[in-house]
């Protein structure tokens, strides 16, 4: 039995928000695997209704066949911060590049719809 050893980087180019939670704004952030990974130089970044946020995460050594999670959160000053949702990945062998919908937090959210773009290379 072979056993592949192929690793790949994901790298999640763009954050499209359609709807926010909130009123006007969301202040969001990534996590993987329990650790913050965008923004990368302050606790959150604020993101409109029907804006699009550049992300230029990279992440490396994804082995072929793994799933791969990306939560996305709200930041929130006086109160515990609240997961909107999570995007699922699957990273095959081909590379290229998708979009994937966030699934809801159906227990902290009720409008927020956000679009994840990635690249897997």
């Amino acid at each position: 039995m072979e056993i592949n050893n192929k690793t790949f980087t994901l790298a999640l180019h763009r954050l499209h928000c359609y709807f926010v939670e909130e009123n006007e704004y969301d202040d969001v952030f990534l996590k993987y695997n329990g650790k913050k990974i965008w923004p990368k130089d302050k606790k959150q970044q604020p993101i409109m209704m029907d804006t699009t946020t550049d992300l230029d995460v990279e992440i490396e050594g994804i082995k072929e066949g793994q799933q791969v999670v990306i939560e996305l959160w709200d930041w929130d000053l006086l109160s515990p911060n609240d997961k909107l949702g999570t995007f699922t990945m699957i990273i095959e062998n081909e590379p290229g590049q998708f979009s994937t919908d966030m699934a809801r937090n159906l227990k902290e959210t009720k409008k927020a719809k956000y679009t994840l773009d990635w690249e897997v290379y």
